[in-house]
């Protein structure tokens, strides 16, 4: 077929379909107005609202009724209380909608005369409720009257059902008529489908074709990537391979310095020394960038959150840092706010991380002048943090800034060969970040340095408990640990030889695991320690194999020592029983906190941090800000929830949604709604005008439990019937915070998801 003829064809099914789609859009468009009629007056609730009318005037005749009886509890107030509540059911009967289906009977303006003879002589004897209930004649009269009302009221109810049913049946006739229609057009759409159908069928056929080609090229690439998932895993594991077999060499090269530290130097020496620290620690941090991003592209870096102190991590950074600045001759100050919480859950190893890596940048690039840090309280949210650093650098232009955080990236080439570092800080900092449910902004202009931002999710916490520091002296709470070591590097041997016997415990070494195992089967140790890789046999499987043994030895603790920074070998360690981890390089502190946690030690309260005993004297509440406690304009309203939730739950479950929503409207929106009326006759001098709506405003406020506009409604009527002006601007704006305040309260009712 020709794509003439295709285009012939389709103009066809177009019109057909445009011929038949017309008359049912047509005959749905006069469903819905007729659905929105009814939706929109809400029939039902005429009948509700008669029947209201002469269920409350029931309540208010068997109230009279009480107080008719000697020694009767009621009092003035409640009789006048009831009357309230008819007369406001009054006002709803006569401004109902579609009340024209009533007016033309007899009954409903019978009612209605009869209505206003009881309120004729109702009013008077309620503006004296307080001697109402001892004024025996006047009772009778209400009664007398409330008796000749109830049989006009129980007519008006019955007339309301039939106007109703009236109402339905003519419906019901119109949707039978359309249906007819609806019928015979759907059966023409039906031919037309047909026709569609034999048209589709032919383009699946094609369609089929073209799937089946993308199915092979889909195949092609499930192929291709599971290749690159291999390939990506075995650059996991060669990355994990080189951090131990770079970071095993620095554990004895960074021990050995470290005690070198402690000899006796002369300062040419003690200045050799400090220069090989420097390099050391530099190419660490070379190597843990390259690692970092790496794990963070595998997905498997994980935050290790624990409590934080936030302002001891911050003084941390700033002493760290202090140094370069110095050297460069710039002024380094950093701000900490007074309302940023001790305690967070963090990882502050994280934390420290960012901060770094802003801060170092900061100063890398500044030749003159200063770096300012500010640390804050985010106030869009009650857990975030805000960390902002500025320069007073060289500053960078908007393409910098756009490629800042693109990997590896190099603004100035000879800026970055003298200041170093591997352009992977940034990329990181901003991936951390963002873990931790924020990011990072940067500001900068040349010329005019630069500002960057970091908004992090630090939820804060209570703070821990005492933690003790390391013995590196026997104290008499300190208990001497006999260790088995296996450790295959000569010079990490020799560190830890020292160290351990520094930390005042007794060390057996071992070059591999199978040396371990046989010695533990020989003599019995408190932990032993393990290198992740060893010869003959790794730390895993020594670990397994101790847990096999006969005997208590099966039970000796195991901390691995490890610079294998992949996730998965830990999830391996636990799964085979190791206890604890250490990384490498060894650290003392690291190594007594391994031994803390499993149990071999005790801690010593005479050592403990001194630092945690300052933070727990400093902690206090959080404050509550003044501008959040409820406010009230007129001096004579309590403060006090805007909504009685009893009330307005029992009014609420007896209607449907759409007409409670209606009832609102009624009250709340402009210009009609009962609110806006009072608002407006406060503005003129109309002393009745004001009383009358106020008393309208409050009867129904009462009704559904809205509390803060009933006060403010009856404080209103009272001082327009004293004739007194009331001051129209306080009320006013005192109406419109109930109004906002009760809608708002409303609305967390009504769906506490959206609270």
């Amino acid at each position: 077929m020709s794509s003439w003829r295709r285009r012939q064809w389709a103009m066809v099914v177009a019109m057909v379909v445009l011929i038949t789609l017309t008359p049912l859009a047509w005959i749905q468009w006069q469903q819905a107005r007729m659905m929105e009629d009814v939706s929109r007056h809400q029939f039902e609730s005429m009948m509700w609202q008669t029947y209201q009318l002469g269920y409350e005037l029931n309540r208010l005749d068997d109230s009279l009724q009480k107080a008719s009886v000697a020694g009767s509890t009621v009092s003035g107030a409640d009789l006048l209380e009831r009357y309230e509540v008819f007369f406001s059911r009054i006002q709803l009967v006569t401004d109902m909608p579609r009340k024209d289906l009533l007016e033309a009977s007899s009954t409903f303006a019978r009612a209605t005369e009869q209505v206003k003879e009881f309120t004729a002589l109702a009013d008077p004897l309620f503006e004296q409720s307080d001697t109402l209930p001892t004024n025996a004649a006047a009772l009778q009269a209400l009664r007398e009257s409330a008796e000749r009302l109830k049989p006009a009221l129980h007519a008006l109810t019955q007339e309301s059902n039939r106007a109703v049913a009236r109402f339905v049946d003519e419906r019901n006739l119109q949707l039978r008529q359309q249906s007819i229609l609806v019928i015979v057009l759907s059966t023409l759409q039906a031919c037309l489908l047909m026709v569609l159908v034999a048209a589709l069928v032919r383009h699946v056929r094609r369609q089929k074709q073209e799937n089946s080609k993308l199915k092979e090229l889909s195949q092609a690439l499930e192929v291709a990537r599971d290749e690159a998932e291999a390939a990506n895993q075995g650059k996991s594991v060669f990355l994990a391979n080189m951090s131990h077999e770079i970071r095993t060499p620095f554990q004895g090269l960074m021990g050995m310095l470290s005690l070198l530290d402690d000899a006796r130097l002369n300062n040419q020496q003690k200045d050799y020394l400090h220069t090989a620290r420097d390099s050391a620690m530099h190419l660490l941090g070379v190597l843990n960038d390259i690692l970092d991003v790496s794990t963070m592209e595998s997905g498997t870096l994980k935050l290790s959150p624990g409590p934080t102190h936030l302002r001891d991590l911050v003084q941390e950074v700033e002493g760290l840092m202090q140094v370069a600045a110095r050297d460069k001759s710039l002024t380094l100050l950093v701000s900490v706010a007074n309302d940023l919480p001790d305690w967070v859950h963090a990882d502050a190893t994280r934390v420290r991380q960012i901060m770094f890596n802003l801060l170092s940048n900061a100063i890398k690039f500044t030749s003159e002048g200063s770096v300012i840090a500010e640390i804050k309280r985010q106030r869009e949210s009650t857990d975030g943090i805000v960390i902002r650093v500025r320069d007073s650098g060289m500053g960078m232009d908007a393409d910098t800034v756009q490629n800042l955080f693109t990997r590896f990236y190099q603004a100035d080439n000879s800026l970055r060969r003298r200041a170093g570092g591997t352009g992977l800080g940034l990329e990181i900092s901003r991936n951390l970040a963002r873990m931790m449910q924020g990011d990072i902004a940067v500001q900068s202009k040349p010329g005019a340095g630069s500002i960057f931002t970091v908004t992090l999710r630090l939820p804060v916490c209570t703070p821990p408990g005492n933690v003790a520091l390391v013995p590196l002296v026997e104290s008499p709470h300190h208990r001497r640990l006999r260790m088995l070591v296996a450790e295959d590097h000569a010079i990490n041997l020799k560190y830890m030889s020292i160290l351990l016997e520094r930390m005042g415990h007794d060390a057996v070494f071992c070059e591999n695991g199978q040396e371990a195992l046989e010695l533990l089967q020989k003599q019995p140790f408190d932990v032993v320690l393990l290198d992740y890789h060893m010869p003959v046999l790794d730390g895993l499987a020594t670990t397994e194999a101790i847990r096999a043994l006969k005997g208590p030895a099966a039970d000796t603790k195991v901390i691995l020592v490890t610079a294998d920074v992949v996730n998965d070998t830990r999830k391996r360690a636990i799964e085979v029983g190791v206890d604890e981890f250490t990384s490498k390089p060894l650290q003392a502190t690291d190594l007594h906190l391994a031994l803390l946690h499993c149990g071999l030690l005790e801690k010593d309260v005479s050592s403990a941090d001194t630092g945690l005993v300052q933070a727990f004297r400093h902690t206090s509440p959080f404050p509550v800000s003044a501008s959040e406690l409820p406010v009230r304009i007129a001096e004579d309203l309590p403060q006090e929830p805007p909504i009685d939730r009893e009330s307005f739950n029992e009014i609420a479950s007896l209607m449907l949604e759409e007409t409670l929503l209606e009832l609102m409207g009624t009250l709340f929106d402009e210009p009609q709604g009962t609110i806006p009326e009072l608002r407006s006759a406060l503005q003129g001098d109309d002393l009745s005008a004001i009383a009358y709506s106020a008393h309208k405003l409050k009867g129904t406020a009462m009704l559904i439990g809205f509390r803060a506009i009933a006060k403010t409604a009856s404080l209103i009527e009272g001082l327009a019937q004293k004739g007194q002006k009331p001051d129209a601007h306080i009320l006013r704006e005192q109406l419109r915070r109930d109004s906002d305040s009760t809608q708002q309260a409303m609305r967390k009712i009504l769906d506490p998801k959206a609270a």
